[in-house]
């Protein structure tokens, strides 16, 4: 039977590792779009740049949040909460790709 700490970190380092490769597709998807397409700019409004980051930073926070908040919860149990903090960290990544671009 697994104690406590080690289902948390079992939790954090598959969240981490997920969060890594969504990051790493994102980075691939958004560097092959900039590639295919020319003479096009990241035009949206400095407040569609805001939101897109609250709401990353929302996801990250509030699902590493609840996965600490259940540290004796299985893997499977995790899963949505690791999700949520994977798709934060895709979408914080490719708006700071773009804010970067422009």
């Amino acid at each position: 039977m697994k104690t406590k700490n080690n289902k948390l970190k079992e939790t954090l380092i598959v969240t981490f590792v997920f969060s890594t490769i969504l990051i790493i597709i994102s980075i691939l998807v958004q560097i092959r779009g900039q590639n295919s397409v020319y003479g096009c700019s990241y035009l949206d409004p400095i407040l569609i740049d805001i939101l897109a980051f609250s709401a990353s930073l929302f996801l990250i926070i509030e699902g590493l949040a609840r996965i600490i908040e259940h540290p004796n919860a299985s893997l499977k149990r995790q899963l949505t909460r690791i999700l949520r903090v994977a798709m934060g960290f895709a979408i914080l990544t490719l708006h700071i790709m773009q804010f970067v671009h422009k």
